[in-house]
């Protein structure tokens, strides 16, 4: 049994609906800055008290949620996390991937949201917060909205809770009420996950995969920006951002061997690579500075002994890989290929 398969990090992964009250205008791409971005604005000023300069050295630091989500302190444990690496943000916008620019009155806008281990309990100020927001006005335009609908989705079969699916309403606009949401535990969804892995046919392990890059997916190796994904590039994020996420909001450090996992990884050979780069910034409105929002798109084909690296990867699925996830970047899928 992998070690992960003992994990009990929880997530869970939410649908919001937003009906336009007016005709709504939303970027071509990068949807999920203008998500990010308002929910960021409407977040603190739900939380956040008049003499709140800076997060950091609030007099209610210690019971801010917004500070918990957005801020994090490091917990003990964590110098087991690499040097050079970001605090991470327990939270993920999947907004559509659509190219579509304008909603009519009355045309819902959906997206997806993933939060992870304690950022389940704050799901009520992602609720309150785009209320507030869609009611004051969202996308270009800053056109009206009604946050309609919120509902928990249940994971499909292949591990990406699939948007297609219905989910279980847990908030309406109508009673303005919001009901209780369930999570996954890491361990019962990798059992569901693995499964489908299994060939039961001739009982052989796990020998090609493909990993399909669903958004651009921003990985560093040595320093470098990957443009070409080896398979070791994309375990090894996958790896580390895990256990970010396991030692800031679950219950600690994920107990494996990094060291040997990363070089068993760089074993595994590429067969294929059809990816290309997309260019992509954002510009941030509190710093008026660019951040590149780049990476990979496409879909890449690995062979070699790959069992221990599943339960990984299946996570990898919910919680995204690489830079810039909480925007929705380095959403991947992973399925056996020959």
């Amino acid at each position: 049994m992998s070690v992960l398969e003992q994990n009990s990090l929880r997530i869970g992964l939410f649908r919001f609906r937003l009906v336009p009250e007016q005709p709504l205008e939303v970027p071509a791409v990068n949807k999920g800055n203008m998500l990010r971005g308002g929910f960021g604005h409407a977040f603190r000023k739900l939380c956040c008290i008049p003499q709140c300069k800076d997060a950091k050295f609030c007099p209610l630091a210690a019971t801010c949620p917004y500070k918990a989500v957005f801020e994090s302190s490091p917990p003990t444990g964590s110098e087991r996390l690499s040097k050079n690496q970001d605090i991470p943000r327990p939270f993920v916008f999947r907004a559509p991937e659509t190219r579509q620019t304008s909603f009519r009155k009355g045309e819902p806008f959906e997206f997806g949201l993933v939060l992870i281990g304690q950022a389940v309990d704050y799901l009520p100020y992602f609720v309150l917060s785009f209320r507030e927001l869609a009611s004051e006005g969202l996308g270009l335009n800053r056109a009206k909205c009604t946050l309609e609908r919120v509902e928990q989705i249940e994971f499909s079969s292949n591990g990406v809770g699939s948007t297609s699916l219905e989910g279980k309403p847990i908030y309406s606009a109508d009673t303005q009420v919001l009901g209780t949401a369930g999570t996954v535990i890491v361990h019962d969804y990798l059992n569901r996950r693995l499964r489908e892995f299994d060939d039961s046919r001739d009982g052989e392990s796990v020998q090609r995969i493909r990993i399909r890059f669903l958004s651009p997916t921003f990985l560093r190796a040595d320093g470098e920006i990957v443009r070409r994904p080896e398979f070791h590039h994309v375990f090894k994020r996958v790896r580390d951002r895990v256990n970010a996420l396991s030692t800031f909001f679950g219950d600690g450090p994920v107990d494996s061997d990094f060291r040997g996992l990363g070089e068993r990884a760089e074993k595994i050979r590429s067969v294929s690579a059809e990816v290309e780069w997309i260019e992509r910034f954002r510009t941030s409105s509190k710093t008026h500075q660019r951040h590149e929002l780049s990476g990979f798109l496409g879909q890449a084909a690995y062979e070699g002994d790959l069992r221990e690296f599943l339960p990984w990867l299946a996570l990898g699925e919910l919680i995204h890989v690489g830079k810039h996830t909480a925007w929705g970047c380095g959403n991947i899928a992973v399925d056996r290929n020959g």
